[in-house]
């Protein structure tokens, strides 16, 4: 009969040990390899996968009355419609996660290049920048859509004020799908006693809501965002 090793047994057990840390959390960020870094950019506490809600189509006089966006006025999780599908581009897109990465934490940053990510964003400046990534049935030619979504996203923190953004990027992908980068102001310093941040952010009809813990957005010490 054949017999398993008992290295290999034991290598097992391991790997199914819960709270097991992935292996970039021991490592100098100078010493990553590619595992490690696709490990950030695939699942860390600052890569998070938001499931986002579909908001109902408005009518004629809705729109009028409110603005394009609903004139900036914050939306309720309450009128999501049940929809699995978006109806993007003259065609239902499926409705799926969608990648929100905070891209200004050097982790990310290094991971980026470490994975080679080519179509990363990039910038010039001092902010927090939290990307939303694989956004469909964008324009991305509209002239308001920037200002739009500028006016629809905030970074909310218990008992301050939230920020807001101070510019929004519109990256075409080659899939036909977007990337939406939101820049919001470092002067307003967020610590490690804010404890969480929840990015709200209102993309056409889907609404994103993802919260970032910071005590685990720590890495060798420091807070990195």
């Amino acid at each position: 009969m054949y017999r398993i090793p008992k290295s290999f047994l034991l290598l097992f057990a391991l790997a199914l040990l819960p709270g097991a840390e992935p292996s970039w959390k021991s490592k100098p960020i100078q010493q990553w390899n590619e595992a490690d870094a696709k490990q950030v950019l695939g699942n860390s506490p600052w890569v998070k996968h938001a499931m986002p809600g579909l908001i109902p189509q408005q009518t004629e006089a809705q729109r009028r009355e409110g603005g394009q966006m609903g004139g900036g006025q914050g939306v309720g999780v309450g009128i999501f419609g049940s929809a699995n599908s978006y109806p993007g581009r003259g065609k239902a897109v499926p409705l799926e996660k969608l990648t929100v990465r905070w891209e200004s934490a050097f982790p990310v940053r290094a991971a980026e290049l470490k994975a080679q990510e080519l179509a990363a964003p990039d910038w010039d400046g001092d902010f927090y920048a939290i990307a939303v990534y694989d956004v469909p049935g964008l324009k991305s030619g509209d002239r308001n859509l920037a200002s739009d979504l500028k006016r629809a996203a905030l970074l909310k923190r218990d008992g301050k004020k939230d920020l807001k953004p101070e510019r929004v990027d519109i990256l075409p992908q080659a899939s036909g799908l977007t990337t939406v980068v939101y820049f919001f102001p470092r002067s307003d310093e967020i610590t490690r006693d804010d404890k969480q941040i929840k990015l709200t952010a209102q993309i056409a009809r889907l609404y994103v809501e993802q919260v970032f813990d910071t005590e685990e957005m720590v890495f060798q010490g420091k807070l990195q965002l």
